[in-house]
Order: C-alpha cells, then structure tokens, then sequence
C-alpha cells in the first residue's frame, strides 16, 4: 500500500509540474503600467497612406489589411462577445463594446447587448441619457490581434474595466478556397450607426487596466 501511494503521489506532482509549465507558457506576457487610463477624450485617430501591415495565413484563410488611420481608444468596457464562427472569427475572436467620456455617467440607465457582430443598447424614456452623446461615444469595436499574445489576453478583459487599444484601423480583405472572397471595412467616424458602424481595429498594443499587452 505505501509504495502504491508513493507512486500515487509522484505522478500527481508530475502532473501539477506540468500543470504550473503549461500555463507559464499559454499565458500571455505583460509588462505592469503605473499610469492612470483618462476615458474623457474621444479616440485619437490619424489618416495614413504609407503604412504596409504584412497579410495574416490563418487556416485556410489569407486577410489582406489596407491601413486608414493610427487609432487609439481610451475606455470601458460594456459588453465583451467571443465568436467562433463566420468568415472572419479566426481573423476576429472578440467584440469589445466600450465607452468614453460622459457615457460613463449614463451607464446606470443604459443596457448593452452584442448579437451578430453588432452592439445594441437600450434604455427607458425617463432616464437621463442623451442618445445622440452616446451613439458617438461608444463603438462596437471588431478586435484583430496582431501576435498571439495579444489573441490570448482578450478573453482577460472583463466588463466594467478600464482598456486602451492601440493599432490600426484597416480594410480587410479575406480569401478561401473553400468560401471564396470576403470584404470587412472599419467604420472612420463616431457619428454613424447601423451596418458598417462598427470598427475594424488591428491592434498592436492592448492595454487592461494596469497590464499591457504586446
């Protein structure tokens, strides 16, 4: 019996080894941020012309990435929704819903909710929201990960944290043998709503609450 639990044993701290190796390697890496995340201002965005992003082999899948503009975001996060099918869920695994600015003072009276690559939101007529304030202060936003620890740290972000992204926005392009050709265009402005509203961001640098991840 002594040698069966001591036999027992050695597998199970073989197995907890390998448990604490696994995750040190699927984990994602961060360095820690010191500084606060101001959500008062709106995105900062900046048109560009000669920025060349190298084309994505996912699968059997090839996205092509035409840059429009630098893009930062500085908010919170409302609504999270990981994808897992449609054309461009491996290019695309999460939605992020965030908001800015005096959003963040209706949150108590408004309610979102993702479907189908789109954010919904709703609210009673006598609450204090501004509609149109937060039709352009708040996106649904299409999270393209540009290396795989970025792709692992997306499910970390919970809803109610503070985030920043960074990369760009981009036209995307996708081919397959098996589903032929595909375009997903970023929206370029806060004001618009409806299909094509949502933006489309190749994020080099994510940021969740004090960890950045690259």
């Amino acid at each position: 019996m002594a040698n069966k639990v001591l036999v027992i044993s050695g597998i199970s701290a073989v197995l907890f080894i390998g448990y604490l190796i696994y995750n040190s390697v699927t984990e994602p890496v961060f360095r820690q941020s010191d500084t606060s995340i101001d959500i008062a201002d709106d995105p900062a965005q900046k048109t560009l012309k000669d920025v060349t992003l190298a084309p994505m082999q996912l699968g059997s899948s090839r996205f092509f990435f035409d840059v429009k503009a630098s893009y930062t975001l500085k908010g919170m996060l409302v609504s999270k929704r990981r994808y897992s099918r449609g054309f461009m869920s491996r290019l695309s695994p999460y939605d992020y819903a965030i908001i800015w600015g005096k959003t963040i003072d209706m949150l108590p009276h408004l309610r979102f909710t993702q479907t189908y690559r789109y954010c919904l939101y709703n609210y009673k007529l006598s609450t204090p929201v501004d509609p149109k304030y937060v039709q352009s202060h708040m996106s649904n936003n299409h999270m393209i990960p540009s290396t795989q620890n970025i792709r692992k740290a997306l499910k970390y972000a919970k809803k109610g944290d503070l985030v920043e992204i960074e990369g760009y926005l981009v036209y995307v392009t996708a081919t397959s043998k098996n589903k032929g050709t595909s375009n997903w265009n970023s929206s370029l402005i806060r004001e618009d709503d409806g299909n094509g509203a949502c933006e489309v961001i190749y994020i080099t640098k994510l940021r969740i609450k004090d960890k950045i991840y690259e």
